[in-house]
């Protein structure tokens, strides 16, 4: 880890994965997750559609895996990729029942262009550059689908605070040892994320919002309580074809 001139310790995913899913350690982390869960639940006839190759990429724990073990749908097609070799250990599961599991750089994939019709990111914030999108127009086939979730600018915006136009950029935890880290977290208003997407020639056919009231687990972390209540946006989906 380096010290920035911020005095904030820039960590990686890396340094958060043995604890990142402790639900009681990170619960806003839990929340969001949810939350992206219910958005790819709502996308996922969609998802189903299609007998493809499907990639969740900076996976970590695997929610695509899940829905469609769910679903009673075979894992043979999907293949599970993040950056962090640590946090995909919680999607080693998956292997023994058919999907693949990759170490691999959301933004420099291993795959040919144009080879895969389904590509998912849940939380996709820490690497929601102009390279991600690129990247992923790249291995699309015409026509083949990017499912998208990050944490919501309306939520960014009133716990992060206002930060006078530009994109929020770093997270912040708090590790077991009392370590404090900052990890990117590339989160833009609504307009701002659409031009980006559509930028790389994307067409956006639906943006989804996951508000309070759609948690549904309870143990609300006090990150996500809003003096606006429960109809407050954390979550926002972007679904989007490759023209």
């Amino acid at each position: 880890m380096i010290e920035t001139t911020m005095k904030k310790v820039l960590g990686t995913y890396e340094d958060l994965a043995s604890e990142y899913y402790d639900p009681i350690r990170h619960p806003t982390c839990a929340n969001f997750r949810e939350g992206s869960k219910y958005i790819l639940r709502k996308s996922f006839e969609k998802l189903l559609s299609k007998d493809c190759w499907l990639c969740e990429v900076g996976a970590g724990k695997s929610l695509i895996a899940e829905l469609l073990v769910k679903d009673n749908v075979a894992l043979d097609r999907l293949i599970i990729t993040d950056l962090s070799a640590s946090m995909l250990t919680h999607s080693k599961q998956w292997s023994n029942v058919g999907a693949y599991i990759l170490t691999a750089d959301a933004t420099n994939l291993p795959f040919a262009s144009r080879s895969l019709e389904i590509v998912v990111s849940s939380l996709g914030d820490p690497y929601n550059t102009h390279a991600l999108w690129k990247e992923i127009f790249r291995v699309l086939k015409p026509g083949g689908m990017f499912f998208f979730t990050t944490p919501s600018y309306e939520w960014a915006v009133s716990f992060r605070g206002t930060n006078s136009g530009e994109p929020f950029m770093l997270a912040e935890f708090e590790l077991l040892d009392a370590k404090h880290i900052w990890v990117p977290s590339w989160i833009y208003s609504t307009d701002e994320q659409l031009e980006i997407i559509e930028n790389e020639g994307f067409l956006v056919q639906e943006v989804v919002n996951a508000l309070i009231c759609d948690l549904k687990n309870g143990n609300l972390s006090p990150k996500l309580l809003s003096k606006d209540g429960s109809d407050k946006s954390i979550v926002t989906g972007y679904v989007s074809a490759k023209a």
